[in-house]
């Protein structure tokens, strides 16, 4: 093989005299393994004979590969013969000499990789003379004879051979791990940078007192007391510090499911969940989704029946696997949404089929692993119990999603235990090089300072990423009066439409400079902004954990319990009254709406102070033209105003954002927007059966007038317009004036 490279590179007009080669051959471990079978049949004549004939018959061998008319030819033309190198050649046994397969292996054109203390030993009363080309005749002999005894030398050599390869490839995968967890590590150390301003002192305050009070060691150690002295949905919910090392050991498993469906033609997916189960896959697919490496994927977290109606349009069912993922178990959203495509899939592939096209993730004894072993679902992930939705997401929640559509999940995890590890070992000192301590106490300090909108700016290929964030600030700091908004996808705007409640953060991936410039401007403002660069798009595995240490170092700050939800469950409360009233009465309660003019917005939006932010609503089918509508809005609001704008579809935003909504300090104003289905769909009252005495859209429209009340109720400034069938158009009338 070698000679016929050196005849193409000659044949290509390469330089033959820069090519270099050597045949490797192991000496000493040849002897150990013929010396173990030579033991067995307790024949002595052998021992410690075979190695040496090994390597002289090969060198023999070698001499013959390199001679004649072919090899001079390219001889001629500069090229070097490929030396035999002889390889592990310290002696194992004692009773040998210690410089054997030094003294008998000396001959031209060869390499001996000597072990140092064998080098010294040869130095030291070695015999420096040719001898790899004596006695070839009586090797050859003694490797007869071995045959004869019935030792097969070509398996024993094979063996060596491949378990030498195994050995060589492990360290080159550990050196390779090696190498990317030093980089992982110094990617990670360049970590968030402020331009802070005179909000820097209070920083650099919280972050000593922090210290002092050893606060980061405390969260690894699961001390509640960090929050609360009480340890209830404290010390049962810190199993997120643990997901990138613990999960790390799932990804056999999340391969294998692949590849199984991925064999078995599977091309689609669909989850069905909310919140903190549907907001992670949605990154993940937005980011990383590539149909050439995993499969298309779907997310529905929509009650709106124009919604489910496209997504069960766009589906192959014979091809789709449904994710059906709730910790709870019991979530009403998720388990309609199963129903109804259970349903579907049994109708067109066949009871007996229909389970294998179902997975469930979800906590161990739920109502859904119930539910999955009823109806016979392909797999069940249980997730770790101690952790919240919202913090799930290098749990099961994210990663069998993100292995689906084709994350590499090992390499996600990676970038994220490397921020773990910063957040770990710089425990102690709780100083800037901790960066998730930092980016907390940036958030704490300078929404204590009335900095309390955090308007996230991202490079467009990780802009997904706000809306799981968005969730995760929400959701853990808006309650007992306060709170912390997190504001997603509002454009930048000129440093004169903001007042003075925001909080940057540029989250940029490494290259993008296409936002650098308006945010230069926002800082000369006076506006606090943070930069954190991403190097690709495997640190989002980074900042997942960033941030979820951060909201729970600014919950400390602020002085909130970040992980439970008190006021999730008033609108919910609400809405099964108004289901209620629809199974008792055949209708829904009427909800009060308002004209949908700019002057009945303008008067509404007449209440607003500083400080204050506009939550749009939207109960109705998210679609690109709504997005559009409303994006339009929102800058003329904000605009108009100077206040911060968020939007959010029904009920998704219930499970996220709509915590913060009924438990900050209620300076939000709320316009809701419903709308009429154009075509309803039915809601199966039991998966496998066909009755069904409720639809998606009384649903949707229950889950809009329960909010709507939760928010009156909890004294929130609040307003309806009903869109009936023309959403897009309601929405230009508002921001026509």
């Amino acid at each position: 093989a070698y000679i016929a490279g050196l005849e193409q590179l000659a044949a290509s007009g390469g330089d033959l005299s820069k090519a270099a080669s050597v045949a490797s051959f192991f000496v000493s471990r040849v002897d150990a393994a013929v010396d173990k079978a030579l033991g067995a049949i307790r024949n002595q004549d052998l021992q410690g004979k075979i190695a040496i004939a090994n390597a002289k018959v090969a060198y023999q061998q070698f001499g013959q590969i390199f001679s004649g008319a072919r090899w001079e030819a390219l001889a001629a033309k500069g090229a070097r013969v490929q030396r035999p190198l002889w390889a592990s050649t310290s002696t194992k046994n004692p009773d040998y000499p210690d410089t054997l397969y030094v003294d008998q292996l000396i001959g031209s054109d060869t390499v001996n990789t000597v072990p140092p203390a064998t080098l010294d030993a040869f130095r030291d009363h070695g015999k420096a003379a040719s001898t790899l080309s004596q006695g070839a005749d009586q090797a050859a002999a003694q490797l007869a004879r071995l045959a004869e005894l019935g030792i097969d030398i070509d398996a024993i050599t094979q063996q060596l051979q491949d378990d030498g390869v195994a050995a060589f490839a492990n360290s080159f995968v550990s050196l390779l791990a090696s190498v990317s967890q030093k980089r992982d590590r110094l990617l990670a150390a360049a970590g968030p940078q402020g331009a802070l301003g005179g909000y820097q002192a209070a920083v650099d305050q919280a972050l000593a007192g922090m210290a002092q009070d050893n606060l980061m060691q405390r969260i690894w150690d699961r001390d509640h007391t960090v929050w609360r002295p009480e340890p209830a949905e404290i010390s049962n919910r810190l199993g997120w510090l643990d997901m990138p090392e613990v999960m790390a050991g799932t990804v056999d498993r999340l391969d294998a499911l692949v590849q199984t469906l991925q064999t078995e033609g599977y091309t689609q997916a669909l989850l069905l969940g909310m919140g903190g189960s549907s907001l992670a896959p949605e990154v993940f697919d937005r980011t990383f989704g590539d149909s050439e490496t995993g499969l298309i994927l779907e997310v529905l977290d929509s009650t709106d029946p124009g919604r489910v109606l496209e997504l069960e349009g766009k589906l192959d069912l014979a091809k789709t696997l449904f994710i059906v993922s709730t910790k709870s178990g019991g979530t009403v959203e998720t388990l309609s949404f199963f129903q109804y495509f259970y349903n579907k899939t049994a109708d067109a592939l066949g009871v007996d089929a229909a389970g294998d096209h179902f997975i469930a993730i979800t906590d161990p004894g739920s109502k859904l692993e119930k539910i999955a072993a009823q109806y016979r679902f392909r797999e069940t992930f249980l997730n770790d119990p101690n952790i919240g939705g919202r913090y799930s997401v290098l749990s099961f929640f994210g990663l069998v999603p993100a292995a689906l559509v084709g994350v590499d999940v090992a390499r996600l995890l990676q970038r994220a235990k490397a921020v773990a590890d910063n957040s770990r070992l710089s425990a102690a000192p709780g100083g800037e090089r901790n960066h998730s301590a930092w980016v907390g106490a940036v958030m704490g300090e300078l929404a204590k300072a009335g900095r309390d909108k955090v308007t996230i700016v991202a490079s467009a290929a990780v802009e997904s990423f706000g809306d799981w964030v968005e969730q995760l600030i929400a959701e853990s700091t808006g309650k007992e009066g306060n709170g912390i908004l997190p504001v997603v996808g509002e454009p930048l705007g000129a440093p004169s439409v903001y007042g003075d409640d925001r909080l940057f953060v540029h989250l940029c991936l490494a290259g993008d400079q296409g936002q650098d410039q308006a945010l230069a401007a926002l800082t000369a403002a006076g506006h606090p902004v943070i930069k954190i660069v991403l190097n690709d798009l495997y640190d989002l595995g980074g900042q997942f954990f960033l941030w979820e240490m951060a909201t729970a170092v600014a919950g400390h700050l602020i002085d909130i319990q970040p992980f439970d939800q008190p006021n999730v469950e008033s609108a919910k409360v609400l809405a099964r009254q108004m289901v209620d009233a629809y199974m008792e009465t055949g209708k829904l309660p009427a909800g009060e709406t308002t004209e949908a003019t700019p002057q009945q917005l303008a008067a509404f939006l007449s209440k607003a102070g500083a400080g204050d932010y506009i939550a749009l609503h939207l109960y109705v089918p998210p679609t690109a033209e709504t997005d559009q509508a409303l994006a339009a809005l929102r800058v003329q609001l904000r605009d108009k105003y100077k206040l911060a704008t968020t939007v959010g579809y029904g009920p998704r935003f219930l499970h996220s954002t709509g915590q913060l909504h009924k438990g900050d300090r209620g300076n939000g104003l709320f316009i809701q927007i419903t709308s009429d289905p154009v075509v309803d769909a039915g809601i199966p009252d039991q998966a496998g059966q066909p009755a069904s005495t409720m639809s998606f859209g009384v649903l949707e429209m229950s889950q809009a007038l329960g909010d709507g009340k939760a928010l009156l109720d909890g004294g929130r400034r609040f307003i309806r317009f009903h869109a009936g069938t023309d959403v897009v158009g309601t929405i230009k009338r508002l921001t026509a004036g």
